[in-house]
């Protein structure tokens, strides 16, 4: 869970053209990246579709700090779909940025900016677990779920594994991102030594809880978010293009009765 936006991240290089493949959806994607693993702590949890802060106190980590800054913030707990939807301004620079200062990215360019992969390691060992996760026709545990869902979402999915031959792997990612094959409790985490079995089972079926719900909610918030930006910005688009047109064509047409007028009035005059 700690390395679920470094490896959406990662994952999003593009090896050639040093570009982030999934720009335009990836922030939804780490915003539900934090939430997850706040929940899988036991930080927040989802109540009735909305984000709960059970525990305030620093984590150690500015970024997390930030994300429960904001989720305290409100009179009301915020809606998880709502609050993956308006991502942390330059979230994505701020994974960018400690990924150079950890050796496994590098800067490239001054006008045009060009990201290149120096842990050529980090970034295979996180294709292959999402690759696990693809080949795989077996329940996965929450981490897997996570990872999977959330690919999913940013679109991540289909730039990894494009193509007719790949369409059961897609579909199998949809369907995790929809909160299927995820395994029970039981199967994520084992009974702590220094705790009775009920007090254990208690404890690994709350967090349990709390991490599927974000997942989900997460998952579903960033790809509802991802879609309406590109409908919007298609849409935005559309309209342009359409104006555009049509202001191009009345001007045009105008220019045209404007030199007919011109000629007749020519050969009245005559």
């Amino acid at each position: 869970m700690e390395t679920l936006g470094d490896d959406l991240v990662l994952l999003s290089v593009n090896p050639s053209s040093g570009r982030i493949m999934t720009k335009q959806k990836i922030d939804y994607g780490l915003m539900g990246a934090e939430l997850v693993q706040l929940a899988a702590v036991g930080r927040v949890d989802i109540e009735a579709g909305r984000v709960v802060v059970r525990n305030a106190a620093a984590t150690g980590d500015p970024r997390l700090d930030a994300t429960v800054a904001s989720l305290t913030g409100s009179s009301r707990p915020p809606k998880a779909e709502r609050w993956v939807g308006h991502p942390r301004r330059k979230i994505l620079d701020s994974y960018l940025e400690r990924l150079v200062a950890a050796g496994c990215l590098r800067r490239e360019g001054t006008v045009i900016t060009r990201w290149r992969i120096d842990d050529a390691g980090r970034a295979a060992d996180a294709k292959a677990r999402l690759d696990a996760i693809a080949m795989s026709a077996d329940p996965i545990d929450l981490a897997q779920t996570a990872f999977g869902g959330l690919a999913y979402a940013i679109g991540l999915v289909n730039v990894l594994y494009p193509g007719w031959g790949n369409r059961k792997i897609r579909k199998r990612f949809r369907e995790i991102a929809d909160g299927q094959w995820t395994k029970p409790p039981s199967s994520d985490v084992p009974d702590a030594p220094d705790s009775g079995p009920a007090a254990s089972a208690g404890a690994e079926a709350a967090s349990h809880h709390a991490a599927h719900a974000a997942t989900h909610a997460a998952s579903q918030a960033a790809t509802h978010a991802a879609t309406h930006a590109a409908t919007h910005a298609a849409t935005h688009a559309a309209v342009h293009a359409a104006t555009h047109a049509a202001v191009h064509a009345a001007v045009h047409a105008s220019v045209d009765a404007g030199h007919s007028a011109a000629a007749g009035g020519g050969h009245g005059g005559h």
